[in-house]
Formats: C-alpha cells, sequence, structure tokens
C-alpha cells in the first residue's frame, strides 16, 4: 500500500515533473494514434511515464546539479525501490524504441 502522506514533501517539484511529462508526453500520443505512428506512440508513452515517475519520486535541481543524494529520498518517494527501478526501465525502453523507430528503421 502506497503511503500518500508523502505527497505533500517537494509537492512543487512533484507538480513540475508530471506537467513536464504530460505536456510533452500527450501531444505525442495522441499524434501517434492520429496518424499510427509507432515512434510517436513509443515516445508520447516513454515521456508521460517520466512525469509519473518524477510524481512519484522527483528529483530536486538544485541536488541533481550538485550530484549529490538527497538524504530524504525515501521519506519523499512514494512506491517500492523495486517500482522505480521498473519503471525506469519501461521509460528507457520506450524512448530509445521510439528514437529508434524514427530515425533508424524509417531512415
Amino acid at each position: 500500500m502506497m503511503d500518500w502522506s508523502r505527497l505533500r514533501i517537494s509537492t512543487g517539484a512533484r507538480i513540475l515533473w508530471l506537467v513536464f511529462g504530460l505536456v510533452l508526453g500527450l501531444p505525442t500520443l495522441s499524434n501517434g494514434l492520429a496518424t499510427n505512428s509507432t515512434s510517436d506512440l513509443c515516445f508520447g508513452i516513454g515521456m508521460v511515464l517520466v512525469g509519473v515517475r518524477g510524481f512519484l519520486r522527483p528529483v530536486m535541481f538544485g541536488k541533481a546539479v550538485r550530484m549529490e543524494m538527497d538524504p530524504r529520498t525515501s521519506q519523499v518517494s512514494i512506491g517500492s525501490p523495486m517500482l522505480h527501478g521498473g519503471l525506469s526501465l519501461v521509460i528507457f525502453v520506450a524512448l530509445v524504441a521510439g528514437i529508434v523507430v524514427k530515425y533508424v528503421l524509417q531512415g
């Protein structure tokens, strides 16, 4: 069961990541559906999932720039490390598949 009380921590970063993923992902996803484009579908799915993952475990920009691990990561994170690892893997595969289909296979 997820601990939704953690939503109060880093709310701004969570919303920023979710909006980022949705703004980039949803138009690409709908374009992929309209044009039957596999590359746009894959890339859109990947970007929406980037937003979801950023919402569940937000990256703090100041910490990321300094390459520091935030000691509150476990307190901020919603979901298990396995969930975040799985999401990261699916995001990577979807984005790479979208790029490969668009630029390698369609020449």
